[in-house]
């Protein structure tokens, strides 16, 4: 029966890789588990590239659970990059945020610099190995939901929706 399905080990362990970076994005598994209807060990097992769990995935309203805790459509975006699509996130009308603009601006150049330093480091050797592009993946994860962020409240405060 598996040489019937169209999705392939490699786009099912992306799928995975997507959940552990929903998961790390959330704070991990052991705070996740208390915002879906399943457990830490099991949030584990979806996030496992082992392959005692490669038919371990993450059901669908546990998805959107992860998702919606990492802030941002992680494992949804890869289910969309497996079927050659990308996401784009509606235009909403926003409130402006109550931070100063500065307390803002310098979150997102920390983050910034968080992004550059890691690969920096990563470069050291001259290359960027699969643990240190996890880690530069998901600092950039980080710094594109600020710029989202940052991105509505201009749209929110300036009217300029387009």
């Amino acid at each position: 029966m598996s040489d019937l399905r169209k999705s392939t080990g490699a786009m099912r362990l992306a799928i995975k890789a997507a959940v552990r970076r929903a998961l790390t994005l959330a704070g991990g598994g052991e705070s996740v588990q208390h915002a879906t209807r399943v457990n830490g060990a099991s949030l584990s097992r979806y996030a496992s590239a082992n392959p005692d769990h490669e038919l371990n995935h993450a059901p669908i309203d546990v998805v959107l659970d992860l998702d919606l805790e990492a802030g941002q459509p992680v494992i949804l975006a890869a289910f969309a990059d497996a079927q050659g699509y990308d996401i784009v996130r509606r235009e909403r009308p926003d409130t402006a945020s109550d931070m100063p603009w500065c307390a803002k601006m310098g979150i997102l150049s920390k983050q910034d610099s968080a992004v550059l330093g890691q690969i920096g480091d990563a470069l050291a050797d001259g290359k960027i190995s699969p643990a240190e592009g996890r880690c530069i993946v998901d600092e950039i994860e980080k710094e594109e939901l600020l710029l989202r962020r940052l991105k509505e409240r201009v749209i929110a405060e300036s009217g300029a929706g387009r």
